[in-house]
C-alpha cells in the first residue's frame, strides 16, 4: 500500500511537474513573440521617420534654392542699372544735362 501511494505521488509530481514545463514554455514563446512583434514595431517606425527624414531634406534643398534665387534678385532689383531704368522707364526721370523727348503718335 504504500508503494502505491508513493507511485501515486510520483505520478502527481510528475503531472505538475510536465504542466509547469508547458507552462514555462507557453510563457517563454509568449515572451519571445512580444519581443519580436516590439522589434518589428520600432523597425517599421523607422522606417517611416527616415522616409519622413529624407522628405524635409528634400523640401529644405528647395527651399534654399528658392531662397538663393530671392536673393539673387534683391541684390538685382538694389543694383544701380536695375533702379535707373526703373526711374527711366516708368517714371519718366532723365540724368541731368538729357532732353526727354515724347513722341506723339497720330
Amino acid at each position: 500500500m504504500i508503494k502505491q501511494k508513493q507511485l501515486q505521488n510520483k505520478s502527481k509530481d510528475s503531472s505538475k511537474l510536465v504542466k509547469l514545463k508547458r507552462f514555462i514554455i507557453f510563457a517563454l514563446i509568449f515572451c519571445l513573440l512580444s519581443i519580436i512583434y516590439n522589434f518589428y514595431q520600432g523597425y517599421q517606425e523607422k522606417k517611416i521617420m527616415e522616409s519622413k527624414i529624407a522628405s524635409l531634406e528634400a523640401e529644405i534643398r528647395v527651399l534654399d534654392k528658392s531662397k538663393k534665387d530671392l536673393k539673387e534678385q534683391i541684390e538685382h532689383i538694389h543694383s544701380e542699372g536695375f533702379i535707373e531704368r526703373v526711374a527711366r522707364e516708368e517714371l519718366g526721370l532723365v540724368k541731368k544735362g538729357e532732353i526727354l523727348y515724347i513722341l506723339v503718335e497720330e
